[in-house]
């Protein structure tokens, strides 16, 4: 089956109105790829960020704004630093900052909590200069980062939510495939359903429908997310035919660095001569970009694009 019959680097979003839900699915193949190939991460990390890439590109296509949607983990682990995000309509990147030798020594599969220790989850919205940023933190203490995005939303949001995702090699040292389903109870009224600590409905009929519509979505499994063997259609009509779904166009994703020659030259104009020529190595000023890993080069004396 071909990346176009896969139906990778698309988001299917979906509704089913006799359980009060709506969803999304995703599904990554070249695009988180190529992503994840423009680092030498190892698989360990490479997997995490994987998911990362996911969760922002199922809470970004979920939200109305136009902007960035970043998620972003910071904590005292190995794995340092994650962060990506989608800008909308579709464009995806991410990066990771990790300690080699820490990670290579908790093995192939590492738990969350091995990797990055004690720490946060932060998603930013930021719709550009002229407008107010909007975060929302939680605590790195849950088993993934599945767990981590559903208490976000309980308690940052209080929609009830379920998140399920998945990252892994099509086969050993072959590309990356990436995939993730997410569910949240529709609002009842402007202010949405009230949910208490444990996550549960008040009223009992919404309390039934969102038991029904999580147990059906808890029985994705890995295989189903990232596999050849369902489209995301095919998924979905497999996990909710039964409550009368509706499917929306599809969003296709691509990969999107925003870095550019003209606005890290437009950086480094802001700095003294002195200061740009105690940057310079061998003459030449050279900046990485974190996310794409492009380099850039400049005269200290002239800094031009």
């Amino acid at each position: 089956m071909n990346d176009n019959q896969r139906g990778d680097d698309r988001v299917l979003p979906f509704q089913i109105d006799a359980l009060d839900v709506r969803g999304r699915i995703v599904r990554l193949g070249p695009v988180v790829d190529t992503i994840l190939s423009r680092h030498d991460y190892p698989d360990a990390v490479s997997r995490l960020l994987a998911e990362m890439i996911v969760v922002a590109t199922l809470l970004g296509n979920s939200v109305k704004f136009d902007g960035s949607f970043t998620v972003q983990t910071k904590s005292d682990g190995p794995l340092s630093l994650m962060v990506s995000d989608f800008a909308t309509p579709g464009a995806l990147r991410g990066y990771a900052q990790f300690e080699p030798e820490a990670v290579a020594a908790l093995g192939l599969t590492p738990s969350l909590a091995a990797l990055v220790g004690k720490g946060y989850l932060a998603m930013t919205i930021d719709q550009g200069p002229d407008t107010e940023r909007y975060q929302g933190i939680v605590a790195l203490d849950g088993a993934d980062l599945a767990a981590c995005a559903e208490t976000y939303f309980r308690d940052s949001e209080q929609i009830p939510t379920l998140v399920r995702l998945a990252a892994r090699r099509a086969w050993p040292g072959g590309p990356w495939l990436a995939g993730g389903l997410m569910i949240q109870h529709l609002p009842h009224g402007s202010a949405g359903p009230r949910i208490d600590a444990a996550g549960h409905l008040p009223d009992e009929a919404d309390d039934d429908h969102w038991a029904n519509a999580r147990a059906k979505a808890a029985s994705v499994t890995a295989d189903e997310l990232v596999g050849p063997g369902l489209r995301a259609e095919e998924l979905v009509w497999r996990l909710f035919h039964e409550d009368g779904i509706r499917v929306y166009s599809q969003l296709e994703l691509a990969v999107g660095c925003r870095c550019s020659r003209e606005h890290i030259a437009s950086v480094l104009t802001r700095f003294s001569p002195e200061d740009r020529a105690d940057m310079a190595v061998d003459g030449r000023i050279v900046v990485t970009c974190e996310f794409c890993n492009a380099g850039f080069a400049f005269d200290p004396a002239t800094v031009e694009p």
